[in-house]
């Protein structure tokens, strides 16, 4: 009788092995705030944010970002421009790729597209990177009120995708999409310029008659501002809106002259509150009003030219 012992033994392969390392990334974008603007005068105001990410994964691997930006509350036509709002007021603006281009979005209806952001991890498996958002007011807005103007990007304004390259593609939106949410706003201050023109009387031969001149003065004020104009009583030494004087430097004589609010030289222009003053609401539109000068009858001066510098001041 014959015994047989038999022995197994297992067979193994070790193939490479293989880690699937999987990506993950943080993002956040700052405020952009254009701070306090006037929105009645010419001008497209600039500001910029901050996109930033932080991304973890296979070492030294590419990641691709899609950062999406849409409309904002505020709304947009086609993308450009985008709007802040403040009730029934809107001011177009947009923002900008660091290139000039729109930055847009690959998931919103309209043309322009999201810059492709590229980030390539270190040997720990780790990365960051920040890239500028540009952004300016594209229009002027005479009536536009104070106040803050503002368009906030939350929820689906901001869908921030993200993927290993090659195969990341921004045309669809993976399950891996985040959000980065912000606001922009812009403060519309209280605010007005001011400008006027000479006032001359002329060539005059002799004061034995009343002589007559006038100006213009404009004002551009935030619509809504209340204001008043008040004129002083000149360079010379005038005590009063109708006992102003034009000095001749050369001889130190001097010309009685008025300033009033009305043609009919009844209403005297001068800087006292609540009696001699104009007073206005402004419209964001400019405003123009004429002040009216007189040369009472007077003894003539001898020749020469004679002459005032008479201070506006526009309080609101």
């Amino acid at each position: 009788m014959s015994l047989k012992k038999y022995l197994a033994f297992i067979v193994v392969l070790i193939a490479g092995a293989s880690s699937a390392f999987g990506q993950s990334c943080n993002f956040t974008m700052t405020g952009i705030n254009f701070g306090s603007v006037n929105l009645g005068v010419a001008g497209a105001p600039t500001t910029s944010g901050t996109f930033s990410a932080t991304c973890t994964g296979a070492p030294n691997s590419t990641i691709t970002i899609c950062p999406n930006i849409g409309d904002g509350t505020g709304s947009s036509l086609a993308g450009n421009p985008r709007y802040l709002v403040n009730g029934a007021r809107n001011v177009s603006y947009n923002l900008y790729q660091p290139s000039g281009a729109i930055w847009g979005s690959f998931v919103w209806p309209y043309a322009p597209r999201a810059p492709l952001l590229s980030l390539t991890l270190n040997a720990a498996g780790s990365g960051s990177l920040s890239q500028t958002i540009n952004a300016q007011l594209t229009s002027i807005v005479a009536l536009a009120p104070a106040g803050v103007y503002s368009s906030v990007y939350s929820g689906s304004h901001t869908l921030i995708d993200y993927g290993y390259a090659p195969g990341q593609s921004c045309a669809s939106v993976s399950a891996r999409a985040t959000r980065a949410p912000f606001t922009v706003t812009a403060n519309n201050n209280n605010s007005c310029n001011i400008s006027t023109t000479p006032m001359s009387f002329g060539t005059n031969a002799n004061l034995t008659t009343t002589k007559t001149s006038s100006n213009q003065i404009s004002v551009t004020c935030t619509n809504g501002v209340r204001y008043t104009l008040g004129l002083g009583y000149g360079a010379n030494g005038g005590t009063s809106p109708t006992n102003r004087f034009m000095v001749n430097p050369g001889n130190g004589q001097k010309i009685i002259y008025g300033i009033y609010q009305n043609s009919s030289m009844t209403l005297p222009w001068g800087i006292t509150s609540g009696s001699d003053v104009v007073s206005g609401t402004a419209t964001g539109l400019t405003q123009s009003y004429t002040a009216y000068g007189q040369i009472p009858v007077q003894a003539t001066p001898n020749g020469g030219a004679y002459s005032d510098t008479v201070v506006i001041t526009l309080t609101y």
